[in-house]
């Protein structure tokens, strides 16, 4: 180890993201020496969760004692619902994936171990942590820290807090600041002392709010602008330069978690916020377990066994910024790929067009895997979890935004967060990990409504620039939107002309060996799909496909 750099220690509350992205931006510094990551492991007593549950129902009255009870029932079910796949393949899945994440992986990569400490307020951690002999300690996301164990650093602790202080001291991250209507939220480094978020500043940073924010969104914003002014704090201290502020004397008390009425009331402001009601929640899982553990799943996979069945999976992005109908997290994406390990078939889309053009039965139920428009985290994402799941997929770029910083409309004006684009280089890279290259326009219009000269354009420059990209053949297509009324007959005959051999549409419905090469169907996915819901989707029995039999049945 270097003589004189900053000796610094991690004090964390969890293994997260945020914790996890924080630690590695500090540890890149080129003036400290990382020497431990101590991790609270313990558990509050049932004296403390008693007491909590005593104040949140003078909080919010004894409704509250049916809201918990029906957390804790969806939260039962969906431990129950997890274990329809194998856990553990979804964790090594991560793991080959992403070798470099986890705070293993960061242990190793700065060589210190990671201390499971229990309490930081106790014996074993603050004997532990004065063996260290560090100068400061880093807080990131612990419960409230004693003098005992935040003063053994020479230099003592710093924390960072995301809300800017005072006005926003205490918890959660984010929720306040859009409650108050904000036009910014802030993140805040300071000293640990005895009181909440008291201690003197060292550096502060500011995100602007945007329209479409969510508590969860501002919260990842909050995460990175924390990691960055973290890192630079950091620095700061080693280098000598830091400087303290006294927080200034004020009447502001510090914020707790929202009621559920605040909660709602927040909800009521921003429309756009997407929240799944517990106990609607506990019953769809519910229904989802009677039909697996019942026997209706298994009588539905036999009917369909004789039967030539396929269906097709259409993404849009995987990644742990957003959550959107659009978005699967990557944890969400390595279940999606072990429960297709386990219960199906996947194939590459290739040989589903092949066995259609020659009218040769699909095995039941076959799966393919798509990703439209353009976003770079298909390759940075999904592409390493496909790659070590040892399964094919296929991206439909809009080539017109293919190394540049082009937002989707879709995009602009509906989330808060920008998506990267592909560039060429992520294009060419993509084949060798399993994922081929295939047109979705130009521009991502709507075919159904341009006119037909500039509709020509779309379809024919968009194979041509991506086949120059990647230097192998794109012969398949499949128009942007993707509902009936997004394609024209003129079009389909377009596409045809230009040489593809088949046009996929976003409409949903199943693929066999009549299927039209020119109208193959897919139904999108995300997040919201847990393991259990997606077996429901490929097997036609989930609640859009019943109210969808049910409306052709009695109309």
């Amino acid at each position: 180890m270097s003589v004189g750099k900053l000796k610094i220690v991690f004090l964390i509350g969890k293994d997260d993201a945020s914790t996890q992205s924080t630690i590695a931006r500090v540890c890149q510094s080129r003036y400290v020496e990382p020497l431990a990551i101590l991790l609270d492991t313990a558990r509050n007593p049932p004296s403390r969760r008693w007491r909590n549950l005593k104040r949140n129902i003078r909080r919010e009255g004894l409704a509250y004692i049916p809201h918990r009870l029906t957390v804790a029932l969806r939260e039962k079910l969906e431990s129950l619902a997890d274990r329809v796949i194998p856990r553990q393949q979804v964790e090594e899945l991560i793991h080959k994936a992403f070798p470099e994440r986890g705070l293993t992986a960061l242990a190793s990569r700065y060589n210190f171990p990671v201390f499971e400490a229990g309490n930081l307020n106790e014996a074993p951690a603050i004997d532990y942590l004065r063996s260290l002999q560090a100068d400061l300690g880093i807080v990131l996301g612990t419960r409230i820290l004693k003098r005992a164990a935040f003063s053994v650093p020479a230099q003592g602790c710093v924390n960072l807090h995301k809300g800017k202080v005072p006005e926003y001291r205490g918890m959660p991250p984010g929720f306040w600041e859009l409650f108050d209507g904000q036009e910014a939220a802030g993140v805040t480094v300071h000293l640990v002392d005895d009181g909440l978020d008291t201690g003197d500043v060292f550096g502060t940073g500011d995100i602007p709010i945007h329209p479409k924010e969510t508590p969860e969104s501002l919260r990842r914003k909050l995460d990175e602008e924390g990691a960055r002014v973290m890192a630079e704090v950091v620095d700061q201290i080693a280098l000598g330069t830091a400087t303290r502020e006294p927080q200034p004397q004020t009447t502001y008390k510090a914020r707790t978690r929202p009621t559920r009425e605040q909660t709602t009331e927040l909800a009521r402001r921003l429309p756009h916020w997407r929240r799944l009601g517990d106990l609607r929640q506990a019953i769809k899982t519910a229904v989802w377990l009677l039909i697996f553990h019942g026997g209706v799943f298994s009588l539905v996979r036999r009917l369909h066994a004789g039967k030539s069945r396929g269906a097709i999976l259409l993404y849009h992005r995987v990644n742990d910024i957003s959550e959107d109908v659009l978005t699967a997290s990557t944890r969400r994406f390595a279940e999606h790929l072990v429960t297709l390990r386990h219960y199906y078939r996947t194939a590459k889309t290739e040989d589903i067009v092949d066995s259609i053009a020659s009218r040769s039965p699909l095995m039941p139920t076959t799966v393919a895997i798509h990703f439209d428009d353009c976003y770079q985290d298909v390759r940075t994402c999904a592409a390493p979890l496909l790659a070590a799941a040892g399964l094919p997929a296929m991206t439909f770029v809009s080539s017109g935004f293919v190394g540049t910083d082009r937002v989707f409309s879709h995009d602009s004006a509906k989330y808060p967060q920008r998506f990267p684009n592909l560039d060429a280089q992520d294009l060419c890279e993509l084949p060798p990990l399993g994922v081929s290259v295939a047109a979705h326009t130009v521009n991502h219009v709507d075919l159904g409504s341009i006119g037909l000269d500039q509709a020509r354009i779309e379809v024919e420059e968009s194979g041509r620039c991506l086949a120059q990209l990647t230097s192998c053949p794109v012969d398949l297509f499949s128009f942007p939107f993707g509902r009936l009324d997004n394609i024209r007959e003129e079009v389909r005959e377009m596409v045809m002309t230009a040489g593809y051999r088949g046009l996929f549409s976003a409409h949903g419905g199943f693929i066999n060996e009549g299927t039209s090469l020119f109208d193959i169907p897919r139904f999108g996915v995300s997040s919201d799909h847990s393991p259990l819901a997606l077996m429901m989707e490929l097997e036609g029995i989930s609640i859009k496909h019943v109210k969808a039999w049910l409306r052709s049945a009695f109309r």
